[in-house]
């Protein structure tokens, strides 16, 4: 069964979480990050490469490195991408631009078993179901054990989060602070003032939902600085960053 009901204890009992991005597609890189000890790994197929067999490995890796939970990022919500995603077995499932509350309900639908939703079933054949071995387990969840994460990442949905966040099903409101600044017209300044307003408005809507509130730290603005203001999982590093940053800094105590 998936790890997202555990993930959801924990954010409920008041824990703040620190994940990393895996963009890479490496599954040795995937193994390090697990190993390193992070709370969650989110696998990235929005902008990073891959498909459900890069997936499924990735999983496994994460996996050899410990017990952090394994999360994607889908590039839609398209329901047939949804469940294909969660075929593969991923503790939770982050969907990007989910402007209004209709489509947080479509997106929750596409993780339920029917009548709750409208997820496909085949326990005997899914990796999520450990290939038939877990079939009751599988079906007893009814999808409830993966934890969902909706993004807020555009001046749209900040203007509908009231209702967003009345979604049941939805765990995680997560802010894009780039995308947030780039839908009014602050691409290359996501800093600036009215992106900053914009953002810590996003902020305060999601903590009056009751929603948990997650996010990436940016200039100026560190994962403690986020905790601080009431985040609750901080994806705060990734794979690609952290071999670019180090080889960047090698070179350069070498070279100069």
């Amino acid at each position: 069964m998936a790890q997202g009901s555990r993930i959801r204890d924990r954010l409920n009992a008041g824990e703040r979480l620190v994940g990393g991005w895996i963009t890479m597609a490496s599954p040795i890189g995937a193994e390090i990050m697990g190993l390193a000890g992070f709370d969650m790994l989110m696998i990235d197929q929005e902008h990073g490469p891959g498909d459900s067999l890069a997936a499924i490995q990735l999983q496994q890796a994460i996996a050899a490195g410990g017990s952090t939970a394994a999360f994607m990022r889908v590039f839609d919500s398209d329901t047939q991408l949804i469940k294909r995603a969660l075929d593969t077995g991923i503790d939770g499932l982050m969907v990007p631009m989910v402007e209004t509350a209709d489509e947080a309900t479509r997106v929750v639908a596409a993780c339920r078993f029917p009548l709750e939703g409208v997820r496909g079933v085949a326990p005997g054949n899914v990796r999520a179901a450990k290939y038939g071995f877990d079939k009751d387990g599988f079906m007893a969840a009814r999808g409830g054990d993966v934890f969902v994460i909706c993004q807020v990442e555009t001046a749209a949905t900040v203007a509908n989060l009231s209702d967003v966040g009345k979604v049941d099903g939805v765990d995680m409101l997560f802010i894009g602070r780039n995308d947030l600044a780039s839908s009014i017209g602050h691409l290359t300044d996501p800093n600036c003032p009215e992106a900053l307003e914009l953002r810590q408005e996003a902020e305060r809507l999601i903590k009056e939902s009751g929603r948990k509130l997650g996010g990436i730290p940016g200039p100026g603005d560190d994962a403690q600085a986020m905790f601080d203001r009431g985040y609750d999982l901080v994806i705060a590093a990734a794979d690609h960053a952290i071999l670019r940053d180090g080889a960047v800094a090698c070179v350069t105590s070498l070279k100069g």
